[in-house]
């Protein structure tokens, strides 16, 4: 876990994305890339409707509002004791993290309200960066103010290709784990539970195999709560396992935990 990039904008899941990201940078001893989207609208011909909408932006202002956020983020962090960067992008902000997760080992970025209700709250970009992105997506709860590399891990097991390569790149993170913990919930599927230890053990990480009853309980709910019981520090799953339309519809793990896990999310599709 070397190269870290850190969604940077000024919102209210900021500062504690900000202190996990900064956390891991110190126990991996990683370098963090700050990638701030930028506002940017090219000039336009003048016509009646278009004046005041671009008039009513107050873009001048807006980009001010950026250079004094960076320039306060960088003062900020200019004491810490980690290699980083600063880059800004134009453009949407989940493209822009899905376009330099080529290399980058671990992108990180907030939970977003499933109603956004202030113009602070963070963007809904979660789902789109986790499905699309080369890299682990760290989501980040606001309740987050930091993270704890050796505090234990919870993978959330179903046997799909997701999950598995949530597991392969966490790997990093699980070497710094006191443990790991495989859970998988019983609905019935006869589930290759013994894969994801099997494939830990031969990197030398050893794991606890666990088997949850479903019946009609919430999985995501089961699966967080185990994670709390167990005091751990974050939940490896794989995003979208389902199509996400049918997530959408019809409700599915990704899409609960996306919104409500009060534990990080370590996600992969």
């Amino acid at each position: 876990m070397k190269s870290i990039l850190l969604h940077t904008a000024d919102d209210t899941g900021f500062e504690s994305r900000l202190n996990v990201a900064l956390d891991i940078a110190r126990t991996h001893e990683a370098h963090v890339t700050f990638l701030q989207p930028s506002i940017q609208i090219p000039p336009m011909a003048y016509a009646p409707t278009a004046g005041h909408f671009i008039a009513d932006l107050n873009i001048v202002d807006m980009q001010e509002a950026e250079r004094q956020f960076r320039a306060k983020v960088e003062a900020d962090i200019s004491s810490e004791d980690i290699q980083w960067d600063w880059q800004v992008g134009l453009g949407d902000a989940g493209r822009l993290m899905v376009e330099q997760s080529g290399l980058v080992d671990l992108l990180i970025l907030s939970q977003s309200p499933k109603k956004m209700t202030d113009d602070r709250d963070p963007l809904p970009i979660a789902g789109d960066v986790a499905i699309h992105a080369h890299a682990a997506t760290m989501v980040v709860p606001a309740e987050s103010g930091s993270f704890d590399s050796g505090k234990p891990i919870v993978v959330a097991w179903n046997g799909s290709k997701e999950a598995s390569l949530a597991i392969r790149l966490s790997l990093p993170m699980m070497r710094m784990a006191s443990s790991v913990h495989v859970v998988s919930v019983d609905e019935g599927l006869d589930l290759p539970n013994l894969d994801a230890s099997t494939y830990l053990s031969r990197h030398n990480i050893p794991s606890e195999l666990h088997q949850l009853e479903g019946g009609q309980r919430n999985i995501a709910e089961m699966i967080e709560e185990f994670a709390f019981d167990k005091g751990a520090s974050a939940i490896v799953m794989g995003a979208y396992g389902k199509s996400r339309i049918r997530e959408t519809l019809m409700g599915g793990v990704t899409r609960d935990q996306i919104f409500k896990s009060k534990l990080p999310l370590i996600l992969a599709h």
